[in-house]
């Protein structure tokens, strides 16, 4: 028999590890004794002990840890999903370090250019009002640039690689994204769903800024803070004509310009 001092060396497991396996009945002393709690184990047990250092420095929680020594028959299909959890999470931690390195070196550089007439196919997302989530509203907005690029691939049409949204307010509060999918129009008239439109833009003066993404609420209002206050001579940005658009890991806001002269008073 061992008592809990030499088990602990032997393991290299802590008296306080030890006695929080007891207490989930993942490592139960062999002996304890009724007058002073003092724990004994055998020597079969550093096996035991063996497996469950090993899986907990390999980052498995205490309950996957459980099933794999409880069921040593199920402990490889328990590493390959631990191990496929891993790698998600590297992935993440790796986008989340490279958007990180992104964010602090970028620098606010707005962009006056001219955007090309082009033609697009363009529908909205569901209506969405105070249970407004960015989250959610992008998931829908990636199915709805799925099923236009579907659209106009079925019409033998090719798509642009730059697709943007912009908000549009419907009744009361609720408001949608309205996606737009550059495409080059082969058919003059073709028939389309009831929800899709063939819109042609003529070509137009915007300011531009790109910023590293994900998209946030935060960084929409930092790119219209840029946006308005870059001045352009003779002309106003229409925030009714901002649209965006996410490529590269990058969010890209543009916003019309207008003359003067067609300012809301």
């Amino acid at each position: 028999m061992l008592p809990i001092s030499s088990f602990s060396e032997l393991t290299g497991l802590s008296r306080k590890a030890l006695h929080h396996y007891h207490s989930l009945g993942l490592l139960v002393p062999d002996h304890v004794d009724e007058d002073t709690q003092f724990r004994w184990y055998t020597v079969d047990q550093l096996e035991r002990a063996g497996r469950i250092v090993t899986l907990r420095r390999a980052g498995m929680t205490l309950e996957t840890v459980r099933q794999v020594v409880d069921a040593p028959d199920l402990a490889q299909e328990a590493l390959r999903d631990h191990a496929e959890r891993l790698r998600r999470e590297r992935e993440e931690q790796d986008r989340a370090l490279a958007e990180a390195s992104a964010a602090l070196a970028w620098e606010p550089r707005v962009e006056v250019r001219t955007r090309p007439a082009c033609a697009v196919l363009t529908g909205l997302t569901g209506g969405r009002g105070e249970d407004f989530d960015l989250e959610e509203s992008r998931e829908e907005v990636r199915a709805l640039v799925e099923r236009l690029t579907g659209l106009a691939r079925e019409l033998g049409w090719a798509v642009g690689d730059r697709w943007w949204k912009s908000l549009e307010s419907g009744t009361g509060e609720v408001a949608a994204y309205r996606v737009c999918v550059p495409v080059e129009v082969v058919e003059a008239s073709p028939t389309l769903p009831t929800d899709v439109e063939l819109v042609e833009h003529e070509e137009g003066a915007e300011v531009r800024l790109v910023m590293p993404g994900p998209e946030t609420l935060g960084g929409i209002t930092t790119a219209l803070t840029h946006l308005f206050g870059h001045e352009v001579e003779g002309m106003f940005a229409d925030v009714g004509g901002l649209r965006q658009s996410e490529y590269d890991g990058m969010v890209e806001f543009a916003m019309r310009l207008r003359p003067l002269a067609e300012a809301p008073e």
